[in-house]
Parts: C-alpha cells; structure tokens; sequence
C-alpha cells in the first residue's frame, strides 16, 4: 500500500512540473514576464477565446465525421444506408415491436420546365409534414430512399391505426403549401405494408412497391396499403393488460435474466444487463418489447421498475465481491414520476438498495425528448451512488447534448450500428467518431447485439471497449462470476 501511494505521489509531482514547464514555456512565447498586468490578461483572455472557439470547433467537425455516411444532406433525414439498417433491426430484435408498418412516399416527377430546385423544396416540405406525425409515435424511423422516394418506418402501429396513418398522411401531403401551385395535379402516391418479426427486409419493400403501384392506380394522390392478414388473433385490450400485469406483480410471474456485457481487452465481464420477461396467465412467455409498452399505457411502468430494481437488488448482495454489477434499464415514466422518487428514497434510506451495485440505463430517445426534466434527476442519482448508462445510441442523428453535461459512465449502440457493420463502412465511420468524440470525456462505448464474430472484430479496432449479445452469450438465469463462463 505505501508503495503504492508513494508510486502515485511520484507520478503526480512529475504532471505538476510538466504542467509548469508548460506554463512558463507558454508565458516565454507570449513575452508574458516583460509585460504589464493588464496586457497580461489581455493575452490570455484571446487565448482562451481561441482555444475554447478550437474545442467548439472540433466537436462540430466530429459530429459530422459521426454522420456524414448515415445522413441524406439536402434532406437532413438518413440515406437508404441508414433506413436499411433500421429496418434489418425492427424485424430481427427481439427487445422491439414484433408488428409494424412501412411506408413509402413517391413524389411524382417534376415537370420538365421545373427546375431541380422546386423539386427539391417539395420534398423538404414533405419531411416537415412527416416530422410532425411523426412525433405522434414512439419508434419511428424517417428517411430518403432514392431521389423521389421517402420511407416512414412506424413500429408497433396497428391494422386500424395503419391505414387512419395512411389516409391522414395523403391528405396533409397533397394539400401542403408547396404543391399550393399545382393542386390540382397528381402530386404524390403511397404505399403501406405491415410487417411482423421475422419477416425478410427485401418481402416487406417489395409488399411495399406492390402497395405503392397499386395506389398509383388507385388516381391522384391516392395511399393504398397491404394489412395484416386476415384470421390473426387481436390483440389484447388495455383492460385484459393491466389485470394481467397486476396478477404477475402479485403471483411474481416477472422472471429476470441476465446477458453480460465483455471488455474486449481481457474478456472480464463488465456488468450484466438485466432483462424481463412475463410469464403470462396462459402459460406464454411474453418478451419486454410486448408487455412494457402496454404497462406504460396501463401506468404500472413505475411498478415494475420497482419490482426489478428490488429483485435485481437482492442478487447482487448475495456475494458483491464476486458479482459484477447490474445495469438496468429504467422507464422515462419512473423517472418523472413523483411517487417513484419517493420510493426510491426510502429504499436506499432502508438499505435495500446498493447504488453501487447497480447502473441505470435511459433510452436516448428519451432522454434527448425530455432532457430538460431529465437533467438533474439523473444528476440526483449519481450524486447518490448510481452509474449513469445511455443505451440504444445511434438510432437517431441528432446532436447529443446530454454527453458535455452528465456524468455518463458508457454508452451503449443500437443494435442496428452493430448489425454486419464489417460490411458498411458507413457504420463504421458513425461508431469510430463516436468513440473518438466520448474519448476525452472518459465515456466508453459498448457494442449491443453482437452476433457474428466479424463485427466484434470490427468493432474492436474501431475502439469500442466492450459487448453483449448472442456471439458471447444467451441471457443466462443467473448472474456469474469471472471465468464461469466458458
């Protein structure tokens, strides 16, 4: 321990007389000793204003790095690149929707007298009108697919709801002030499919195209779309969710898992990421991405962090110096509810909550929608032991501003980076600028839903410092220790 200590005290003494050295040699280059005070401030006021304008500037220049290959840039909406590692995503993972809708928005041709500009001012027009329905939906993806063509991926989106969507969106198009100089004209057509988990990308865009030409048919301005098929069971009402979900609370039909996530320098397990699944009354298992989205509706998202946060909480302590920690994911509904802090409080007051065994993950969808609520909530947990984890980072292109104002420990992609990313450089240009703009901030990125052995290759020399998936493991019924695994 002395040596230790003794070791440290050195290396501290040589950064102090580094720093000094620096300093003088800084003062020698201005002419500093030879001036009077006041011009001495002078000069290092500019100084500071150029180098804080340089940092400034070095984070924009990143963030364009991070996006350039994802991002359609008279648009400002993702590429075809982008749109089609989403969708790989929302019909593959487990932890989304396992039914949604696609869309696909074909503006007609401009006129020959139009100029290209005009043509793209309608389109910009249209994204505008698409945001804002868009924002009506919580997993929604928007791009430009080719030069006339927009996507709208909506997940979770029913049979009805898919076609009222549909019906809205052709109306609100068509009438859009920029086609005010030619309403009377066939402006644009669309096409809709549903789609389930498992479905093929390329069967969906084709049910899509087929959609799209036969709304082209249909007249001017017409939407048409292919909807579920008929004999599928409907699904259950929020009635029937939230006596289930109240029965499961009770009964202790919540089952945890657990998948740990793996430093790629020494293969030691970071954390384990706890997951949820219900053991329905009718003997199904029902995963996280089914049931969650209706105990939000049904107000009893606070309930079940609760009943997961105490659960997970246990098993930790069963023996901390040989467990890795937690990481749990957290509802935005938790988090700004009153009741929920108050809970929360009494748990850690009562010790029956360890901050310190224990990482919180918030979605960043929801934390860059509500981040000034979030703010010093999740300021608030930290200062009172718990690790800070953004995940499903990626997935969306805007600037993350919570990152130069939180304590984050690590961020963690979005399933849909890490997919095949050996084989899209687009992908890698996004995760290496990421890593390199978290680098001097002391956040490290983690890789989700790695699967395949080239893309933890890949992610690897990009500078990722970690992973979980199925390449390492399934969720397990247990959390282990170092080594247990093999």
């Amino acid at each position: 321990m002395w040596w230790l200590f003794s070791y440290q005290h050195k290396q501290l003494q040589q950064d102090n007389a580094l720093l000094h050295s620096s300093i003088v040699q800084l003062e020698q280059r201005l002419e500093l000793p030879t001036m009077p005070a006041q011009s001495k401030a002078e000069i290092l006021q500019q100084v500071a204003e150029r180098i804080s304008h340089l940092v400034k500037r070095d984070q924009e220049v990143r963030h364009l790095v991070r996006v350039q290959g994802l991002i359609d840039h008279e648009l400002e909406v993702g590429n075809r690149v982008f749109f089609e590692s989403k969708l790989q995503h929302y019909l593959n993972d487990a932890s989304e929707p396992d039914t949604g809708a696609l869309y696909i928005i074909q503006l007609s041709q401009p006129d020959a007298g139009h100029a290209g500009i005009k043509h793209l001012q309608r389109l910009r027009g249209c994204v505008d009108i698409l945001h804002g329905l868009a924002a009506g939906y919580s997993d929604t993806v928007l791009a430009r697919l080719s030069d006339n063509d927009l996507a709208l991926l909506v997940a979770g989106l029913s049979a009805r709801d898919m076609e009222k969507l549909g019906d809205r969106m052709a109306t609100l198009l068509s009438r859009a002030s920029c086609f005010a100089e030619c309403s009377q004209q066939d402006v644009l057509h669309i096409g809709y499919a549903a789609y389930q988990r498992g479905e093929a990308s390329y069967q969906l865009l084709s049910e899509a195209d087929m959609a799209l030409k036969t709304a082209q048919l249909h007249g001017p301005n017409a939407a048409y779309g292919l909807v579920q098929q008929e004999g599928k069971p409907l699904a259950k009402g929020s009635v029937w969710w939230r006596s289930e979900l109240s029965k499961a609370l009770q009964e202790q039909r919540l089952v945890l898992t657990f998948q740990p996530v793996f430093s790629w320098q020494d293969g030691e397990i970071l954390q384990h990421e706890v997951l949820i699944r219900l053991q329905s009354s009718e003997g199904n298992t029902v995963p996280a991405a089914i049931f969650l989205p209706m105990a939000h509706n049904c107000g009893l998202a606070s309930q079940i962090d609760q009943h997961v946060l105490l659960k997970a909480a246990r098993l930790c302590a069963v023996d901390s110096r040989t467990y890795s920690r937690c990481s749990i994911n957290v509802s935005i509904q938790s988090l700004l509810d009153p009741q929920w802090w108050q809970w929360l409080e009494q748990m850690l007051l009562s010790g029956q909550l360890e901050p310190e065994q224990m990482a919180l993950e918030v979605t960043e969808h929801h934390m860059l929608k509500h981040y000034k609520q979030l703010k010093a909530r999740l300021l608030k947990l930290h200062k009172a032991g718990f690790t800070l984890i953004v995940d499903q980072v990626g997935l969306l292109l805007e600037t993350a501003v919570y990152a130069e104002e939180l304590p984050l420990e690590s961020v963690k992609l979005h399933p849909s980076v890490v997919r095949n990313i050996d084989q899209h450089l687009e992908q890698q240009l996004f995760v290496r600028g990421l890593v390199a703009s978290y680098a001097g901030k002391g956040i490290r990125v983690l890789a989700t839903g790695v699967e395949l052995e080239q893309e933890w290759l890949t992610l690897q020399k990009l500078g990722i410092a970690g992973g979980q998936g199925f390449y390492f493991s399934q969720p397990l019924n247990q959390i282990i220790t170092q080594g247990q695994l093999q």
